[in-house]
């Protein structure tokens, strides 16, 4: 829990952005700058919205490192709210190296928050079920809420270092090539399994939607690594193993992407469980942690995300799109990629005006109001 008084002067609501801006054609970075100081703080008081919620399962909140993580985040707001607006470049510049050292501490909060999961399993007197609807809706408010954080740093950062966007024209059938042989590499070296051939089948080989190239890549690495490791071990005794095949499709409003494989299909029963962000077996080093040991020892995107399908329909909605998976038990698995085309797509992000929150009577810490500056 975290004192009253710590919370009485920061926001409520987060703003969504639209994803796909025309004034992106004309590198502003004391806008995104001056944008960026006043919606930072309001994300980082949703993210310790979600991680001190009374609706966070098994008393998450009170173990040690959500406390920890709870902490860091008050000093970035502190530190946010200290800061002056930035004014003209020099100011910019000086408030970006701010930002800098705020995304790493980010991505630290993101890898470390599976370890209070860890926490939970080491000092439970009672099982604790991995696939429990509410640890699966924690992990999807706190991840949204981490990707959109994580998107507009990296958007201003980029203008800044490199003057472009994040956000450009990608070739879904050069990303799917890429995250099928890293996926490839992935089953071979960390599964030990040869991985099935790939057939792409590619309707519209120009099509080339604005999206983030390394969120597709992380999307469609993820589903790959399933189907490559599904067909690997169902057909471990075959001399030859079933393709893998993906077929691109640009429509009016959508691009699809379907990925088809023969690896025996998942029950019905199962299926539930494909959008947990818990490893259903131990990794190498003995942990279920989200957000853990998730780049295969590679330069994988969004590492420290949380494995699997769930990490990939996450980056999908926010970005107006959605991952579904449809699966005939005894024979193979169908996923479709959905990727929003239109330009008008708002980012989606969780909305917690009236979350409930744990708070518990201290002295008052020192939080300067916001927008006191």
């Amino acid at each position: 829990m975290i004192p009253t008084s710590a919370l009485q002067a920061l926001p409520r609501a987060a703003t969504s952005v639209l994803l796909w801006q025309p004034c992106r054609k004309n590198p502003q970075p004391l806008l995104t700058a001056q944008f960026l100081h006043q919606e930072l703080p309001v994300r980082l008081t949703q993210t310790l919205k979600i991680v001190n919620a009374s609706d966070v399962p098994f008393g998450m909140s009170n173990l040690p490192t959500f406390r920890r993580i709870s902490e860091n985040l008050l000093d970035d707001i502190a530190r946010l709210s200290r800061t002056p607006r930035p004014m003209c470049q020099v100011q910019e510049v000086s408030f970006t190296e701010q930002l800098q050292e705020l995304q790493h501490r980010q991505e630290i909060n993101n890898q470390s928050i599976g370890h209070g999961l860890q926490e939970l399993l080491d000092i439970s007197k009672k099982s604790i079920d991995l696939n429990d609807k509410r640890l699966k809706l924690f992990f999807d408010k706190y991840y949204t809420m981490a990707l959109g954080t994580r998107t507009i740093l990296s958007e201003h950062l980029s203008l800044h270092e490199h003057e472009r966007s994040t956000v450009e024209k990608v070739s879904p059938l050069d990303v799917a090539k890429k995250a099928a042989f890293d996926a490839r590499r992935v089953c071979a070296t960390h599964y030990g399994l040869k991985a099935p051939e790939v057939e792409i089948i590619s309707k519209n080989t120009s099509v080339s939607p604005l999206y983030i190239e390394e969120y597709l890549h992380r999307s469609l690495f993820e589903i790959l690594k399933n189907s490559f490791k599904a067909t690997a071990e169902t057909h471990r005794n075959s001399t030859r193993l079933p393709p893998v095949k993906i077929v691109i499709v640009a429509g009016g409003e959508d691009v699809t992407i379907k990925v088809s494989d023969v690896g025996g299909g998942i029950p019905m029963s199962k299926i539930d469980n494909l959008w947990g962000y818990t490893y259903s077996e131990p990794s190498e080093n003995g942990s279920f942690l989200a957000g853990k040991n998730t780049n295969y020892g590679m330069d994988i995107p969004l590492a420290g995300f949380g494995p699997g399908l769930s990490v990939a329909r996450l980056i999908s909605r926010y970005f107006g799109g959605d991952l579904n998976v449809v699966s005939m038990d005894g024979y193979g698995t169908d996923a479709y990629l959905h990727i929003f085309r239109q330009q008008s797509c708002l980012e989606n992000v969780p909305e917690y005006e009236d979350t409930e929150i744990l708070f518990e009577p201290e002295e008052p810490m020192q939080v300067a109001a916001l927008g006191s500056a």
